[in-house]
């Protein structure tokens, strides 16, 4: 049946005419899509239908009559007649049996009050992730890169999903820790702005922001009892009283429908029409339009309705798009998180102490009195180096602004007063001998002189125990310090032969049976691991997180792949990689020359994650060969891919051509590229990927 003609006998819309309007204008969608009113129907189709006009005139029926029950029930004011009121309630009941939208504050619908024991948790149907985050506006441009998208306000206040079933709301919870958020339903029946009831004969969730605006937080806050609008919104929508969430005025601000959508323009569409708030939004695309002038529009709207913000948010339009490229364990990539400034605070340096890295690297360290950021307790921050401590002129007692670098580092913005009186300690703090200022990367850093320095070697074990590396659960920092005191610990290998002194453990203050065994078995567990753990703990300079699993991906996560590899092919074993370089691979190889049998026998501590290919299965066909690859590929799915094939068939590859090199891989023979001409000048040979490939791999 068409689509006109269903709406029609179906008594959706009373005559063809207005259906065929209606969809003409875009507001009919079928399975999500905008359609003709030729569109022909078929069984299990889901149909929207949005009434955007109506629902403004839904909107200003609740407030008119809202203000005039109001006047005539506390001011005995009588604005209107009796009629004129009964004639417009009637309206608006009618306007709300025919969209299948009401608002929480209908005068239609009575609300009552909810007071409960407890708040209860609950499980959300999806991952409510976090965005990634920058403060840079040029990350923006380079997000577009060209693609259509959506920039919208960034609300500051509490995100909740809510799920309706039939249209009716049926619960409301927070963000919680993204996987388990609290039921808040009671809550978010009494916002000002919020529907109850929607015109969807099925499931349907929206997020958004439960956000309290500036004006009202200036009326709320008379006393100064909270510190941000977020801070009372938050508070307000986890009351177990729904009167004080009433009384505050909280609003709903919608920025997702998780539903299917073409997209994000459709989705604030259909939720604009269904009777929410919709977040402030623009279109943007970086090959037309200019980012600053969005940027302050966008402001402007925010001051105007004076809503709590700390920055933006884009995303790309397509939803699609955006829902292939995946996300990360922390945030999806359709989307990035603009910040406007960092929440700062003013507060007394106290003290300033120094700790010491595995570098043997001493770091200052400021302590101040507690202030509240971005709702948690701050009373330190890293003063990374005497070069900032000089540069800030601190001493104690002085007046100083903090901020959480990316809401997450604590941080000394700034020294209001400038005493310039600190002391840089000529001993070291843990073992008492001489101190050195050095320059690195244009820096002045102090460091221990004793190689023997028992923080060096603190630095270096809760490293190695730390969650990305060998993932020790129970060896805190203290409990290292203290077995290192007693001479237990003298090497990361120490750590897995601390059974050996389990009884003398158990007497321990702090220490008892079952903690001692939760310890132990912490160990034992730790033994089976993966290589780029394994190479992450060993502190090796320069050597990060992301560069360990590079080369555990290179090597097919085998040890014995990496030692052939460093043993073959010494500084350049890794450079091919993108992102290692000439400095990193020095580093790898120096660490080990000097480690290397050391690191050998602590490899037998453990049980490495199994390859997912048995590299000794593979054919050593690329033995005794160095090869260089250059341009771009056409069989390999990347440079990288085609440099992990060669290793995995005993090849070398290196990042530079020279009188070594086997081979140069170039699939631009003709090219008068550097690595080209240096390739042609030593008669070395230059062949394409197809060449390759047929060489070395074809029968």
């Amino acid at each position: 049946m068409r689509l006109d003609k269903y709406l029609k006998v179906s008594r959706l819309i009373k005559r063809r005419s207005l259906a065929k309007e209606a969809s003409d204008a875009e507001r009919i969608l079928v399975n999500g899509v905008v359609a003709k009113p030729s569109k022909e129907l078929k069984v299990g189709d889901t149909l929207t239908i949005t009434y955007g006009h109506k629902i403004l005139e839904i909107k200003e029926l609740v407030r008119q009559l809202n203000h005039y029950r109001d006047l005539y029930y506390n001011d005995s004011i009588s604005m209107i007649s009796d009629k004129q009121y009964d004639d417009m309630y009637d309206k608006l009941k009618r306007i709300e049996e025919e969209t299948g939208v009401i608002m929480s504050n209908s005068p239609t619908t009575t609300v009552g009050y909810v007071v409960k024991s407890s708040l209860e948790k609950t499980t959300h149907s999806h991952p409510m992730l976090s965005l990634d985050k920058t403060k840079s506006v040029d990350d923006l441009v380079k997000f577009s890169s060209g693609n259509d998208c959506v920039i919208s306000l960034k609300m500051d206040g509490l995100t909740v999903l809510n799920t309706y079933e039939n249209g009716i709301l049926q619960k409301s919870e927070t963000r919680g820790n993204g996987e388990v958020g609290e039921i808040i339903t009671h809550n978010v029946r009494v916002f000002d702005n919020f529907p109850i009831n929607i015109p969807f004969d099925r499931k349907f969730e929206i997020e958004g922001e439960a956000i309290i605006t500036k004006d009202d937080f200036e009326r709320i806050n008379t006393n100064g009892e909270y510190k941000t609008c977020r801070n009372l919104a938050s508070g307000s929508v986890r009351q177990l009283d729904n009167r004080i969430a009433k009384d505050r005025h909280v609003h709903f601000v919608a920025w997702k429908v998780p539903f299917g959508f073409k997209t994000y323009v459709d989705e604030f569409r259909i939720a604009k029409d269904y009777g929410f708030e919709v977040v402030p939004y623009v279109t943007y695309n970086s090959n037309t339009d200019d980012i600053n002038k969005k940027i302050e529009q966008l402001k402007a709207v925010a001051e105007e309705k004076s809503y709590p913000i700390d920055g933006l948010v884009i995303s790309y339009n397509d939803v699609k798009y955006g829902k292939l490229l995946g996300m990360t364990g922390h945030h999806p990539k359709h989307s990035l998180a603009f910040k406007f400034y960092d929440e700062e605070a003013v507060t007394i340096l106290q003290d300033i102490k120094w700790g010491m890295g595995k570098t043997g690297q001493l770091t200052p360290i400021g302590i101040f009195n507690e202030v509240q950021l971005d709702n948690t307790t701050v009373n330190k921050a890293s003063l990374h180096n005497v070069s900032i401590l000089k540069k800030l002129q601190l001493g104690i007692g002085d007046e100083i602004t903090v901020y959480k670098a990316n809401q997450i580092i604590p941080q000394i913005r700034e020294n209001l007063t400038k005493s310039n009186i600190f002391n840089i300690p000529d001993k070291c703090p843990i073992c008492g001998q001489p101190t050195r200022i050095v320059k690195e990367n244009d820096s002045e850093v102090l460091m221990c002189e004793n190689p023997d320095c028992n923080g060096k070697l603190l630095g270096k074990l809760v490293h190695a125990a730390s969650r990305n590396a060998l993932d020790i659960e129970n060896l805190s920092e203290s409990t290292i310090e203290k077995f290192i005191n007693l001479g237990w610990l003298n090497s990361i290998q120490d750590m897995y032969h601390l059974s050996d002194h389990e009884n003398e453990m158990k007497t321990l203050d702090g220490f008892g049976k079952k903690s001692v065994e939760k310890l132990l078995n912490s160990i034992e567990e730790s033994r089976n691991t993966n290589l780029q753990r394994f190479l992450y703990s060993l502190s090796i300079p320069l050597l990060g997180k992301s560069a360990s699993e590079d080369i555990a991906n290179v090597c097919n996560q085998s040890f014995d792949a990496f030692v052939g590899a460093l043993m073959s092919s010494g500084k350049d074993a890794f450079t091919h990689i993108n992102g290692i370089g000439n400095a990193l691979g020095s580093s790898i190889i120096g660490y080990w020359n000097k480690n290397g049998s050391k690191i050998i026998e602590l490899s037998n501590e453990f049980i490495f994650e199994k390859p997912k290919i048995v590299l000794d299965e593979i054919p050593k066909t690329l033995q005794g060969k160095t090869f260089v690859v250059t341009g771009s590929v056409n069989h390999y799915k990347n440079r990288d891919e085609l440099k992990a094939d060669i290793v995995a068939h005993g090849g070398t590859v290196v990042g530079s051509v020279s009188s070594k090199t086997s081979y140069l891989i170039n699939n631009d023979i003709n090219s008068t590229s550097s690595k080209n001409q240096k390739a042609k000048s030593l008669n070395i040979p230059i062949i394409t990927e197809e060449e390759f490939l047929k060489k070395f791999f074809e029968k």
